[in-house]
């Protein structure tokens, strides 16, 4: 019998409740036998743990920005649109590469996955690096200028325009309808 050992990703499968009828079986292995002391050859000196600043896996709904939302200005539309609907704010690897956000935000096979009540894409075309990272949301709202983009296959809303002319208007609709 060899270990063997299998990881997935964090946020990428639905989390199951545990079933009460199984029965674990704890198994304490002689670590010598499978490897050498060389194999250990790295030593620790010390250990940075910085406390998370974003918590974007946990959001109940993201407003994310892609290539398409052309600035680190427009960004701050879509901040405004997420502290509106207390969400956060996520983006595509295009947009992170492009300096409009830090990588911390970066949603696909590249950064985290995600799995919010509401994503809303902005500027995000849907390359399926980025989808492999929220296409289990639970209601998509697709952003763009381009109506034939892929993403707009995935969502189950598609607004057609600009960012800077369609997040100012939903800011505005929101501010006025949540008080």
């Amino acid at each position: 019998m060899h270990p063997q050992m299998a990881t997935v990703r964090e946020g990428v499968m639905k989390l199951e409740p545990l079933s009460k009828k199984l029965k674990p079986e704890v198994v304490n292995l002689d670590i010598s036998k499978y490897v050498s002391k060389t194999d250990f050859a790295v030593s620790i000196i010390d250990r940075q743990i910085e406390a998370q600043k974003i918590n974007i896996k946990g959001a109940q709904i993201i407003v994310a920005g892609g290539y398409g939302v052309g600035s680190k200005k427009n960004f701050d539309l879509l901040k405004q649109l997420a502290d509106v609907l207390t969400g956060e704010v996520g983006a595509s690897r295009a947009a992170v590469d492009a300096g409009y956000v830090e990588h911390e935000r970066q949603i696909g096979q590249t950064g985290v996955t995600v799995r919010p009540k509401l994503y809303i894409a902005c500027g995000i075309s849907g390359a399926v690096q980025h989808t492999a990272g929220m296409d289990q949301s639970a209601q998509i709202i697709s952003i763009n200028t381009d109506a034939d983009a892929p993403i707009s296959k995935i969502a189950d809303y598609n607004i057609v325009g600009s960012i800077e002319e369609i997040v100012p208007k939903m800011i505005k609709y929101y501010r006025q309808n949540s008080k």
